[in-house]
């Protein structure tokens, strides 16, 4: 659904039409925002991992139930540097079932979208069409939890394990959705999600990528920040993906 389309309705030909909208934001009360506001305008820092960002950070990693968070400016540059953090170059299977997003960050990381199709049911990739598409030039899975109803994890789990190659899960609809008693966040090597106002949790923009551990934490914090190693050196080609202040 687009953010802005509306529906109308009227009880007679001729009536005044009065919108009705598909979707709006929830937004807290401003009363509450102004607060955070003053505190960045005292600290005069409005972007590169300020308190309000790592704060953020933190509280996100607790809430979900997962180890390695990191921050992003949206849910599409979330993708992008996940795929760029996996060191991949061939085909990735992926549903045609998704925003468009989804196979842009594919394109954009000069990969091959490899469509598979989706159960009927659930509109999430079928594990049986996944290892159908799968060739000598696979190098990742990219399924998406439709509407936040989580893909057949073990089933898609049990095919990357055997045919060596990663899953990124684009988890863009599945802000705090568990499986088992556990955030389906932790499933494959990495999920992203989006905080777009669409959202169930919103940051107006922004987005985040969950990592199975540190190291592959690290390698998406540089790569969020034009790949800075250090405050002088860059270790690979990064991008301005950074979540500034405001945002958190």
């Amino acid at each position: 659904l687009e953010f802005r389309r509306v529906l109308f309705r009227s009880c007679r030909p001729g009536a005044r039409m009065t919108p009705v909208y598909v979707t709006q934001p929830c937004m807290p009360p401003l009363g509450e925002f102004i607060p955070y506001l003053e505190t960045i305008w005292r600290n005069k820092w409005l972007s590169n991992a300020g308190p309000v960002h790592e704060q953020l950070e933190a509280e996100l990693a607790q809430y979900l139930g997962v180890e390695h968070i990191a921050l992003v400016a949206n849910g599409m540059i979330a993708l992008t540097i996940a795929l760029q953090a996996l060191e991949i170059a061939g085909e990735v299977i992926t549903t045609p079932f998704s925003f468009v997003a989804t196979s842009n960050a594919i394109l954009a990381g000069g990969l091959k979208p490899v469509f598979a199709d989706v159960d009927p049911i659930t509109c999430n990739l079928d594990p049986d069409a996944v290892e159908a598409a799968i060739t000598p030039h696979t190098v990742a899975i990219l399924p998406v939890h439709c509407f936040g109803r989580p893909c057949d994890t073990v089933r898609l789990a049990a095919i990357a394990e055997r045919h060596g190659i990663p899953i990124l899960y684009d988890a863009a609809h599945a802000f705090a959705v568990r499986k088992s008693g556990a955030s389906v966040l932790r499933e494959g090597t990495m999920s992203t999600l989006s905080f777009h106002a669409t959202k169930v949790f919103s940051t107006c923009e922004g987005g985040a990528i969950v990592c199975r551990d540190k190291a592959l934490k690290d390698r998406v914090t540089s790569l969020r920040n034009f790949g800075f190693i250090d405050q002088e050196r860059t270790g690979m080609i990064g991008i301005n993906g950074k979540m500034s202040e405001v945002h958190a």
